[in-house]
């Protein structure tokens, strides 16, 4: 299923894209729709089935950069859906809401309307009630005379228009023995296409408010019988639609937003990452996601731990790669493909907490304790080891590590000065990381970086020596080397 994204990309796919030479449909919706989010795994799955032979489309025009599309389509209700030919408008559809209805009409559209076109003399609203049914001829001498006129352009074979008809029905009557100034009328959109394209009808059924034959708004708001009623008691435009969610890719969060570009660069280099499989629109992950954030916020100084998230309606092939068939799926990726494992653990903050615990083991958890148990920075300081050292210098960010050993005189007393800067760097949020090495402890990483004298501080960017600091080993003289080297970063 293709996203598309505002006006000129809708143009682009109907005029010169794909749409221009194959059969097409659009959903138009909107993020807080309850039906959409119903129908749409039904669209995904029907647009998979008719790969190669047409084309499913989706837009969001509850975004304010889509405010014109929905006038231009008359859009004033989700979710809409037109059917299109060689990139020109032909219909829109209003059978079942479902994958193999949807495919079936794809395949062939003119059964579909063959069959609606059938069921028109048995539906077509009764003239014997209190709506008046208006024409081409009649339509604007009944409305001029008309303080408040509520008019429903219908087609006799649409679902949704079936169902507002009795409401209808019994809110003209009680208008009519309430004796209130106002009238509803009805107009047959297959039988009067003039008119209805007048009013730029698109879709069915579409209300619309009139006053004294002038048209003023449309009233999608009003469908049932006390809703009607109350509504030519006093018309009111309808409120806006609620703003869209906002992506959760756009949050600040801990959380790392992955894409089919990033994915693997990305969890090669991390030993623990957990990653969520979700949809924006489903209820479950809304509900996951505050426990997931608040889990990935009791690791964020942990180098060697990731938690990740990757939004399966926009990365569809990604989430195909790893069988998710359900939101949300949360997965565990060990250097990426070096283990992959399904979570089926609790969805709460302690549940996830305990999961990266679990497969950190004894040794790393001993480690991470140690780093504010014994080695004497503080907080804002990470320990480095043996262990993951070339883990932890791998990220893209710059690291500025303090090599030191426990019975150094010089180190106990530059351990003060560091810990300021890594307190100072985190609360400036610079990319730059302060981590400490025990060199005594860690033979490994002490001949991998070449430490002869005690205490030596060196600064990598993505596994790599970029600089010696040699300054004096105050907090702001460090801080402004970090600051020197984050500059250039940004550049970068």
């Amino acid at each position: 299923m293709r996203q598309k994204k505002g006006k000129m990309a809708l143009t682009k796919f109907l005029k010169k894209g794909p749409g221009a030479y194959k059969r097409s449909m659009i959903m138009f919706y909107a993020p807080w729709c309850g039906y959409c989010k119903t129908m749409k795994p039904e669209y995904v799955s029907a647009a998979a089935d008719l790969k190669g032979e047409s084309i499913l489309a989706a837009i969001d025009v509850a975004k304010p950069g889509n405010s014109k599309i929905r006038q231009i389509y008359n859009i004033t209700g989700f979710p809409t859906l037109l059917y299109y030919e060689k990139g020109q408008y032909k219909f829109p559809y209003n059978s079942e809401n479902k994958r193999q209805a949807i495919v079936d009409f794809m395949r062939d559209p003119t059964s579909l309307i063959n069959q609606k076109k059938k069921e028109v003399v048995d539906e077509s609203w009764s003239p014997d009630t209190d709506v008046v049914h208006l024409t081409g001829d009649s339509f604007d001498q009944a409305l001029s005379r008309a303080e408040h006129a509520l008019v429903v352009f219908y087609a006799p074979w649409c679902g949704h228009c079936k169902r507002i008809k009795p409401e209808f029905e019994k809110a003209a009557t009680k208008i009519k023995a309430a004796k209130l100034p106002g009238i509803l009328a009805a107009v047959d959109a297959t039988k009067q296409p003039e008119l209805a394209a007048r009013f730029g009808v698109k879709g069915y059924p579409t209300l619309k408010y009139f006053n004294f034959g002038e048209y003023k708004f449309d009233a999608s708001h009003a469908r049932q019988e006390d809703q009607i009623i109350n509504f030519i008691k006093d018309p009111q435009e309808p409120p806006p639609p609620p703003p869209p969610e906002r992506p959760w890719s756009e949050e600040e969060s801990p959380v790392r937003h992955l894409t089919t570009s990033t994915f693997r660069n990305t969890l090669r280099k991390i030993k623990h990452s957990i990653v969520m499989f979700y949809a924006p629109w489903c209820g479950h992950c809304k509900s996951t996601k505050p426990e997931f954030v608040k889990a990935a916020e009791k690791f964020v100084d942990e180098l060697i731990v990731l938690f990740g998230a990757v939004d399966c309606t926009a990365e569809q092939e990604l989430c195909a790669q790893y069988d998710v068939k359900g939101y949300p799926t949360i997965k565990y990726f060990s250097y990426f493909d070096k283990q992959v494992k399904e979570y089926s653990g609790g969805r709460k903050e302690a549940d996830l907490v305990s999961y990266i615990h679990s497969q950190m083991g004894d040794h790393e958890t001993l480690q991470k304790a140690k780093t504010t148990q014994d080695a004497g920075f503080g907080g804002s300081v990470l320990l480095a080891f043996d262990s993951d050292f070339e883990q932890v210098i791998a990220a893209p960010t710059p690291t500025f590590v303090m090599f030191y050993a426990s019975w150094c005189g010089h180190c106990v007393s530059a351990k003060p000065a560091f810990s300021k800067l890594a307190t100072s760097l985190k609360s400036e949020k610079s990319p730059v990381k302060a981590i400490a090495v025990d060199a005594a402890e860690n033979p490994k990483v002490a001949d991998f970086a070449g430490i002869q004298t005690l205490p030596t501080f060196k600064l990598f960017t993505a596994g790599k020596h970029v600089a010696d600091y040699e300054g004096d080993r105050s907090m702001e003289d460090m801080l402004n080397f970090c600051r020197s080297h984050a500059k250039v970063k940004d550049e970068l």
